[in-house]
C-alpha cells in the first residue's frame, strides 16, 4: 500500500511525539501524540455531484474559438477539485478548465473557458473529473461524471467568389480539357432538384412533386462534362510541423476547398489518398462534396510510404477514361512528384494538365537542426524547379498564410 506524504509526516511526527513523552515522562506530549493518528484515521466525507447545466457553443471549424459552460450542484464536505477534460488538439486561450474549492454543505461550481480545435473531427468533451481530498489532505476520492457535449470540427471551405477572365489565347489548346457546362443531358442520373423556369416537362418527377408539394425534376449528367482528379498525399513526412499547423491538415484544408469548387460547378471529380491507396470513384454535385468531406473527416496519416508514381498507376484507367486535369497536394521536397505529374500528364496523346500544390512552411516554424531545414528547403526549390521545365504547373503555399490567394492560382 503507497503512503502518502501527508500521511507520512503525520505518522512520524505522532512516533516522535510518543518517543519524547516516554523519554521525558510526559503523559502530556503521550495524550498529544495521538492526535497525529487521530487526524489520519479521519475518513473522507462522501460528496454528490448533480449537473445543473452543460453547453459548448462554435468551434465548428478548425481555429475557431468555442466556449464551453457547465454548471454543477456539489455536496461534501472538503476540498474539491473539479476538471473538464479537453482532447490534446485543443489550445485553451480564454479561462480554465479546472476549478478548486473549498467545500462545506453544497455549492455550485462553475466552469467556463474558451479554447481553439486545432485538427478536424468529430470529439466527445464528455468527461467531467471531480476529486476530493478531506480538509488534512490525507486521503481523496475520485468520482467522474458523464457529459452530453460533442463537437464536430471540420476544415472552413475556402469559397471563391469571382474568377477575374481575360479574353486572349487559351493556356491550354485542348478543348477536351474545358469545362461543358451545358450540353445534351446523357442518361445517367444525377439528382432531384427542384423545377426552375426552363426545365423540361418531361423531367419532372411526379413521385417527387406528390410527395414534397413542390415540382421537382430529374436531373441527369450533361454529356461532355469534364473531370478533376485530386492527389492527397497522407505518407508519414506529411505530419510534420507544428501541434497547431502541420502539413497533413493543411493539406486536407486544400483538398476540401479545391473539391468544393469543382463539385459545385459541374466538374466530375476524382479522388485518391496517397499511401492508404484509397480511391473515390468521379462523380459531381452536392452528393460527391459530402462523400470526399466525410472521408476527410477520418482520414489520419498512415503508416507506410506509398510513391505517387504507384498512385497514378493505381488511377491509370480513371485518367485515361475520365482525361482530367490532375492536382497532387504534397510536400514536393519528399514525394518527388516529377515522373507522377508527366505520367498523368502522358494519359492522353494531346496531353492533360497537371498542377502540383508544394507545402511549405518557414524553417523556424518547423523547429529542428538549421542545416538540416536548410538542406530540405534547396531539395524542395530544386524539385520545382525541375517541375516547371518539365512543363508541369507548380503552386507553393505557405501553409501559415491564408488559403484563399493561393487557390485562386490553383483554379486559374
Amino acid at each position: 500500500m503507497k503512503v502518502s506524504k501527508t500521511s507520512y509526516s503525520l505518522i512520524s511526527a505522532s512516533l516522535l511525539l510518543l518517543l519524547l513523552g516516554l523519554l521525558f515522562t510526559s503523559f502530556e506530549l503521550i495524550a498529544v501524540s495521538m492526535f497525529p493518528l487521530l487526524i489520519l484515521l479521519l475518513p473522507n466525507v462522501p460528496f454528490s455531484v448533480n449537473v445543473y447545466h452543460s453547453g459548448v457553443e462554435g468551434g465548428k471549424h478548425v481555429g475557431e474559438p468555442f466556449e464551453v459552460s457547465i454548471v454543477v450542484n456539489i455536496k461534501g464536505f472538503g476540498i474539491i477539485k473539479a476538471m473538464h477534460e479537453l482532447p490534446e488538439h485543443f489550445e485553451l486561450v480564454d479561462g480554465k478548465n479546472a476549478v478548486i474549492k473549498f467545500l462545506i454543505g453544497s455549492t455550485n461550481i462553475e466552469i467556463r473557458y474558451k479554447a481553439i480545435p486545432t485538427k478536424r473531427g468529430k470529439y466527445k468533451l464528455d468527461k467531467l473529473i471531480f476529486e476530493c481530498e478531506n480538509v488534512f489532505l490525507t486521503s481523496k476520492t475520485r468520482k467522474e461524471v458523464s457529459l452530453d457535449l460533442e463537437l464536430e470540427v471540420k476544415h472552413r471551405i475556402q469559397k471563391i467568389v469571382k474568377i477575374e477572365t481575360v479574353r486572349g489565347i487559351a493556356r491550354t489548346p485542348h478543348p477536351e480539357i474545358d469545362i461543358s457546362t451545358i450540353g445534351v443531358p446523357g442518361t445517367d442520373f444525377r439528382e432531384i432538384r427542384e423545377y426552375v423556369a426552363g426545365d423540361p416537362v418531361k423531367l419532372i418527377n411526379w413521385k417527387a412533386t406528390a410527395r414534397t408539394s413542390k415540382v421537382m425534376v430529374n436531373q441527369y449528367e450533361v454529356e461532355g462534362k469534364k473531370a478533376i482528379w485530386v492527389f492527397l498525399d497522407a505518407n508519414r513526412y506529411m505530419l510534420h510541423g507544428s501541434t497547431i499547423k502541420n502539413f497533413f491538415e493543411a493539406a486536407i484544408e486544400a483538398a476540401n476547398s479545391i473539391c468544393y469548387y469543382f463539385t459545385t460547378r459541374n466538374y466530375k471529380v476524382g479522388f485518391y489518398v496517397v499511401g492508404h491507396s484509397y480511391l473515390i470513384y468521379p462523380d459531381s454535385g452536392r452528393r460527391q462534396f459530402k462523400k470526399i468531406s466525410s472521408d476527410l473527416m477520418r482520414i489520419e496519416v498512415a503508416e507506410r510510404i506509398e510513391p505517387l508514381n504507384s498512385a497514378v498507376e493505381r488511377c491509370k484507367k480513371y485518367l485515361m477514361l475520365y482525361k482530367p486535369m490532375s492536382i497532387f497536394i504534397t510536400r514536393v521536397e519528399h514525394s518527388k512528384p516529377l515522373i507522377a505529374s508527366i505520367r498523368a500528364s502522358r494519359m492522353a496523346k494531346k496531353g492533360l494538365p497537371v498542377t502540383v500544390l508544394a507545402l511549405k512552411m518557414l524553417n523556424g516554424a518547423q523547429g529542428g537542426d538549421e542545416f538540416t531545414l536548410k538542406m530540405i528547403d534547396s531539395l524542395r526549390l530544386s524539385t520545382i524547379s525541375r517541375l516547371r521545365a518539365a512543363g508541369i504547373d507548380v503552386v507553393e503555399w505557405n501553409i501559415e498564410k491564408r488559403l484563399s490567394e493561393t487557390l485562386m492560382r490553383v483554379l486559374r
